[in-house]
């Protein structure tokens, strides 16, 4: 397989499945605590309802993961991450790919949502990244703690 160029892509059907089928263990128990058993149905349910949820690889050409944010008010979003075993093969470009995009999401003056404590890779990256830890919450069906975290977006 050859090295790819482009890192980061819009999410299309077929990598929804593939993606589904390979999550991280962490990233499933983050969403199975939030009561979500479905993965391909919620990935699907995502490429529906998102402005422009992204895909992003390897440049062994081997998907990491998808993301998106979800407006949640007229300056707002909720931005999200799902991620497969290969984001671990290149974690420094994978950061800087991360940043680019989170940059990139002008159009929102906050970014926001809540995540798994036990999921260190999400909880490492968004600390990274710049996000703040606001409060801890129970969610879910089982009322498992979910930290709530935020970053407030330069004006552009």
């Amino acid at each position: 397989m050859g090295v790819l160029t482009k890192l980061i892509d819009k999410a299309r059907p077929f990598d929804v499945e593939w993606v589904a089928a390979h999550l991280q263990p962490a990233d499933r128990r983050e969403l199975e605590g939030l009561g979500i058993t479905d993965m391909r149905m919620a990935l699907l349910h995502a490429l529906d309802v998102e402005e422009d949820p992204i895909c992003f690889w390897n440049p062994a050409g081997m998907i990491c993961g998808m993301a998106g944010v979800s407006r949640t008010d007229a300056h707002s979003g909720a931005i999200w991450m799902l991620t497969t075993p290969y984001v671990r093969q290149y974690p420094k470009l994978f950061f800087k790919e991360a940043r680019k995009w989170v940059d990139q999401q002008t159009s929102y003056l906050m970014l926001h949502n809540i995540a798994d404590p036990r999921n260190e890779m999400h909880m490492k990256l968004l600390h990274m990244l710049g996000f703040k830890r606001l409060a801890y919450r129970s969610v879910g069906p089982n009322n498992l703690t979910y930290v709530e975290f935020a970053k407030l977006m330069p004006c552009a």
